[in-house]
């Protein structure tokens, strides 16, 4: 039986699709940058070709920008989020249903589209935007939610004084605040990292990958802003309504202390699409 937190979980983000664009527009665009750099240049010319000459910094924020479209792209939604609960060791795509998020099953979907050459141009180009950017979303922790909290939808914070929630935060508030371009960004994820580092990163498989979200997951909620009156199994916080005075407040301590993480999970993405994609074209 689908437990009930999943299904909200679900529910929630197909009504609020636009909180579900993992790291904005910058990071998915720094993210397609760095998998060029490290792509073969007979694939990035396969990629580009698909993309009318477009680079994939250019295809990848396609899939977000598609939810104005939801008469012709509403099954899409859910596509860019799974639920991996905290408890559960083993997961993978056949574990997904509609009431979870189907990220893992429509990367594999997506690639085996993007594969068969046989296929129309239009249906490997639009295979491959979905790639990009579903790649890029499993790299971002809470798009791999818990299921008891819109994955941070719920959780309601401040950024710098403004009202927000957690996942609008990881999202794009962390990137954003510092100003960077998408190359400036995608330049900065990339220092320092060695051939040896390179070859790590391209280990593993989307389940893997998206287990270090999951394990990543629960460093990112920040301790309570107010203590609770009575022990409580939750964060109240992420149960709305949140008074002001109990929302935490974050800024240049949470974004200092965590935009390493956010640099090394962009690369990471950018590294492994580039690998698949040069697995696939």
């Amino acid at each position: 039986m689908m437990r009930p937190f999943r299904v909200l979980w679900c529910l929630s983000l197909l009504l609020s699709a636009q909180q579900v664009s993992a790291w904005g527009q910058t990071g998915h665009r720094a993210i397609g940058e760095i998998a060029e750099a490290h792509m073969r240049p007979e694939t990035v010319k396969k990629a580009r070709a698909l993309l009318d000459g477009h680079d994939l910094a250019y295809a990848s924020t396609w899939a977000d920008e598609i939810r104005s479209d939801p008469k012709r792209y509403g099954h899409t939604f859910n596509w860019h989020y799974t639920t991996w609960q905290d408890e559960d060791e083993r997961f993978h795509s056949a574990d997904e249903t509609k009431d979870t998020g189907f990220l893992l099953t429509q990367v594999d979907k997506q690639l085996a589209i993007l594969k068969n050459t046989r296929a129309p141009k239009t249906e490997r180009a639009e295979a491959l935007r979905f790639v990009v950017h579903l790649v890029g979303d499993a790299h971002q922790p809470l798009h791999v939610g818990g299921g008891n909290d819109r994955g941070g939808n719920t959780c309601r914070v401040t950024w710098f004084g403004k009202a927000t929630n957690l996942h609008s935060v990881w999202d794009g508030e962390i990137i954003e605040s510092n100003g960077l371009s998408y190359t400036e960004l995608a330049g900065f994820a990339s220092q320092g990292r060695t051939a040896a580092d390179i070859a790590a990163a391209k280990r593993g498989d989307l389940r893997s990958w998206s287990q270090e979200s999951k394990k990543l997951r629960a460093d990112l909620y920040p301790p309570e802003a107010v203590a609770p009156n009575a022990p409580v199994t939750y964060l109240t916080y992420c149960r709305e309504p949140v008074a002001a005075e109990a929302m935490p407040k974050l800024g240049y301590e949470y974004g200092y202390r965590f935009l390493p993480v956010v640099y090394d999970r962009l690369y990471l993405a950018g590294v492994r699409l580039a690998r698949l994609l040069d697995e696939t074209l």
